[in-house]
């Protein structure tokens, strides 16, 4: 029990001290901004940079809350029931209107029913996965998702045409906050929590989530989800 609750506490000082490393470049930039508009210069310009980097605080602190709350209350999140295909077509639609110039193909199941399941924790959970595989595949490129029944539950594969991730990368890219390549670090406004709660989100309704590189390019990710936890 002690040991449970130092390691509770290292990893809360690692959260907060990772936090305000990150939030301190758009508050600078927030800084700089408004004493160019305090200075009367190009006002048109810097609000809505200002405007956009107060959401990019805002998502990173929440983001931060989250998992915060699933790494230190580990909640068992099975209390809905839904079908997941009617939940990734919805993800896809959203991800074809924002992402126009890539090709982003479904290979999924008419129906795929989850009993004990999170409609909200599997949704962010999804979307932080097509999203950056939309993110880190070219303009042109294609996004390729499938979903298959297995033994016990389904099997969500999301492929990209991007860098891929040195192998000795794979697990870390789910840590909080972590930085890998520089290829798969340029991708704008990414603060590095986006795997990190996809993973402690997919657990926590009982399912794993892994990476992998494809031979011919690119990275695959595979989420595995449970069909009942009831």
């Amino acid at each position: 029990m002690a040991e449970r609750i130092g390691d509770l506490i290292l990893s809360q000082r690692r959260l907060i001290a990772d936090l305000s490393h990150e939030l301190r470049t758009p508050l600078t930039r927030i800084d700089m901004a408004i004493s160019c508009v305090e200075e009367g210069i190009d006002t048109r310009h810097f609000l809505p940079r200002i405007r956009r980097e107060c959401n990019l605080m805002r998502g990173l602190v929440e983001d931060t809350l989250t998992l915060a709350w699933l790494e230190n209350e580990k909640p068992d999140l099975n209390a809905e029931t839904l079908d997941l295909t009617d939940l990734i077509h919805s993800i896809l639609d959203d991800a074809r209107y924002e992402y126009p110039d890539h090709r982003i193909c479904a290979d999924l199941p008419d129906q795929a029913v989850l009993a004990g399941s999170s409609h909200r924790a599997l949704a962010q959970a999804i979307e932080n996965v097509v999203r950056n595989a939309c993110n880190y595949s070219p303009a042109g490129g294609s996004v390729e998702v499938r979903l298959v029944p297995e033994p016990g539950g389904y099997r969500l594969t999301v492929l990209d045409q991007g860098p891929g991730v040195p192998d000795d990368q794979l697990e870390r890219i789910f840590k909080p906050f972590y930085r890998g390549s520089a290829t798969r670090d340029s991708v704008p406004d990414g603060h590095g929590l986006g795997l990190a709660l996809t993973r402690r989100q997919v657990e926590a309704t009982g399912g794993w989530v892994r990476a992998r590189n494809l031979e011919r390019g690119g990275l695959a990710m595979d989420l595995w989800f449970p069909t009942s936890l009831l």
